[in-house]
């Protein structure tokens, strides 16, 4: 799926781009007395969502609880085996992962990834861990691995894949919420403790995202339009939404927002001003003076200065 290729790369510089990308995780090298190794990292976005690609030969690579502490995770990584194999331990349990393998690693747990100094490409896609555990609750939390001989692991694969191949936003952010469909179905299918009534809540939120996702580039749909869709009241869709902390219009807006950044970043210098009014609309915006606005409180800075920005 990726294209990364290892160089010649010193572990502290390693180690920097990891914690950049990442948060605190701790390196090891195979052999304590070698402090070069082979390794890279790419940074990519697929649709709204930070990735990476990476690839390294260390010993091993730990999240402890002190790192935790000093550095609160706020994401979930769902990490793809593209090359080579992987130990990963959380929550108490051992998970080998092979190529075509896939694993949701949750950053506010102690982790440990085990290469033993063996070639490993890895790719991780960096979920805002709040939003997920509103689509799928608690179990998607802890460490979860896609079973091997599960049909679904192929498809999620076939769809990741289709992702990272895919140049038009439109298109990446309608397979990247297929992803999500289909990681979901997995998680209903293993998660069987729940009561009815947090079936419903959280069915009702994750189809809530789910819609706000397909429809942000609209410019007409709207909070109101949500609840028709999801054949809700209003007042119930913003009760749903309340756990999330923001409201259903908010969400939708961020969304736009988040869309318009990871639009901007892959655009180059030498693309001319018009080209961020394009972004603001096609990310569902009609008034460019409150595109403006927002986008420089959420992101402190003008939609302009984002333009070719990897930060």
């Amino acid at each position: 799926m990726s294209q990364t290729k290892p160089s010649l790369v010193h572990l502290d510089e390693l180690q920097t781009m990891i914690t950049a990308s990442c948060g605190q995780y701790a390196l090891e090298p195979k052999q304590t007395d070698t402090p070069s190794l082979q390794g890279a990292l790419e940074p990519f976005m697929l649709s709204r969502y930070e990735a990476i690609s990476v690839c390294m030969n260390v010993g091993q690579v730990t999240r402890s609880e002190r790192m935790i502490k000093q550095d609160p995770g706020d994401h979930l990584y769902m990490l793809v085996q593209d090359e080579g194999r992987c130990v990963v331990e959380q929550n108490h349990k051992q998970h080998t992962l092979l190529p075509g393998d896939i694993y949701v690693v949750d950053s506010t747990q102690p982790s440990r990834f085990i290469l033993n100094g063996h070639a490993s490409r890895q790719i991780s896609i960096h979920l805002p861990r709040e939003e997920m555990l509103h689509r799928y609750g608690k179990a998607i939390t802890g460490g979860v691995m896609v079973e091997h001989d599960d049909p679904l692991r192929t498809a999620l694969i076939a769809v990741v894949a289709k992702s990272m191949e895919e140049g038009m936003p439109d298109s990446c952010a309608r397979l990247m919420d297929s992803t999500f469909d289909l990681l979901g179905i997995y998680i209903d299918g293993k998660e069987k403790q729940k009561s009815q009534s947090e079936r419903e809540k959280q069915g009702v939120l994750g189809r809530a995202l789910s819609l706000i996702d397909r429809n942000f580039n609209d410019p007409a749909f709207d909070a109101c339009k949500l609840a028709d869709k999801l054949g809700v009241s209003s007042r119930t869709l913003q009760r749903q939404f309340q756990s999330l902390g923001e409201s259903p219009t908010r969400k939708l807006i961020n969304t736009r927002l988040d869309n318009a950044k990871a639009l901007l970043m892959g655009m180059s210098q030498s693309d001319d001003h018009s080209s961020v009014t394009n972004v603001a609309y096609h990310c569902g915006f009609s008034d460019l003076s409150y595109f403006y606005k927002e986008f420089h409180k959420r992101f402190d800075m003008a939609p302009g200065a984002m333009v070719n920005c990897r930060q």
